[in-house]
């Protein structure tokens, strides 16, 4: 800062003195114009790149949609590309939209992280970490930007192991860039998120495990894209083996991403269009039981579907599961019957 003073050792030749002022520049500007702060130095170590307010970042990750890994800024959740693709694989298919967002919850300690990604070009841009959702569309859209300036439109598929490390230690240093305008930007960001257009969730399927095993496939309606690459005898067994490639592809995404981070995913968000999404939902019930939904609508009432359907799994579940189907095909009765009256809940 600079400030106005006397210099009592002025020359006495001076023709004219002036008063003191001991008023810096940026308290005359207070409350006129902000002034920028100084940028603040971000590192890349450790396991967690911390923020401001609370907001920390473990991993920004690109994969091409080939599953080709081609930056991640930690190690330790490099695994979270491959389960980027492999969500990215059933959002495009099943789902029909675009991969969004998801919200993890660690089975430990019950805390929230969430993902976020944008697939533009090819590309699947990965943010995860304690961030709202308007910064962490902001960081994406600056990864896009610069990393296609760093490539220019070459085929990342089939960069050399050279190429690779050049665009890797590049890219290293724009992150850091990143990183320190967000911090600058803190004050210009809005935390709330867009609401939802819908005012009611439909659910198209539930899904009832234990440990990984299904015990209840129940697909409801025809909305979700499920092909399938054989003809059947009958619609009841084509039916059948939509819910079981359903329960089989939905199991394996909850393994794979308990297996490796500790936490189950609570729910996925394919875009459909704006603020008009689909969500796979996990939730943790007793004995190592899980229930899935795949629905559309507004999440926000999610909680109104589980809570209504809690007094018909609780007698079901309150004991390990031990093999015996019998007391599952009595609550997949019950479930049909209930959504059979409604399917969308407000």
């Amino acid at each position: 800062m600079f400030e106005v003073v006397d210099d009592e050792n002025k020359p006495k030749t001076q023709p004219k003195q002036f008063e003191t002022h001991k008023s810096s520049i940026s308290s005359k500007l207070q409350g006129k114009v902000k002034v920028k702060q100084k940028s603040q130095n971000v590192s890349l170590e450790g396991d967690k790149i911390e923020l401001q307010k609370g907001e920390y970042i473990k991993l920004l990750g690109i994969t091409s949609i080939n599953r080709t890994p081609l930056f991640y800024s930690n190690l330790k959740y490099v695994y979270l590309l491959e389960l980027t693709n492999n969500l990215d694989f059933i959002a495009t298919s099943i789902l029909g939209g675009e991969l969004d967002k998801m919200l993890l919850l660690s089975v430990e300690t019950n805390e929230e992280g969430k993902c976020q990604f944008l697939v533009k070009n090819d590309l699947i841009y990965i943010v995860y970490g304690v961030f709202p959702d308007k910064k962490g569309k902001w960081i994406l859209e600056q990864m896009n930007k610069h990393f296609s300036e760093l490539i220019k439109n070459r085929n990342v598929d089939k960069l050399s192991k050279l190429e690779k490390h050049q665009v890797v230690t590049k890219f290293e240093g724009i992150i850091r860039f990143i990183l320190e305008e967000y911090l600058q930007l803190q004050d210009v960001f809005s935390d709330q998120d867009i609401p939802y257009v819908e005012d009611k969730l439909r659910i198209d399927y539930l899904g009832l495990s234990s440990r990984s095993i299904g015990v209840i496939s129940l697909l409801l309606g025809d909305e979700l894209n499920i092909e399938m690459q054989q003809e059947f005898d009958s619609p009841e067994e084509l039916n059948e083996m939509k819910e079981s490639l359903l329960t089989a592809k939905i199991e394996a995404i909850a393994a794979n991403t308990l297996g490796n981070t500790g936490a189950m995913p609570r729910w996925i968000a394919v875009k459909l269009g704006f603020q008009n999404y689909r969500f796979l939902t996990f939730q943790k019930l007793d004995n190592d039981y899980f229930l899935s939904f795949l629905s559309e609508g507004n999440l926000e009432k999610l909680e109104i579907v589980e809570t209504q359907l809690d007094s018909l799994i609780a007698p079901v579940t309150k004991n390990k599961f031990s093999g015996d189907l019998r007391p599952f095909n009595v609550l997949k009765v019950q479930f049909i019957k209930k959504f059979s009256e409604t399917r969308e809940f407000s």
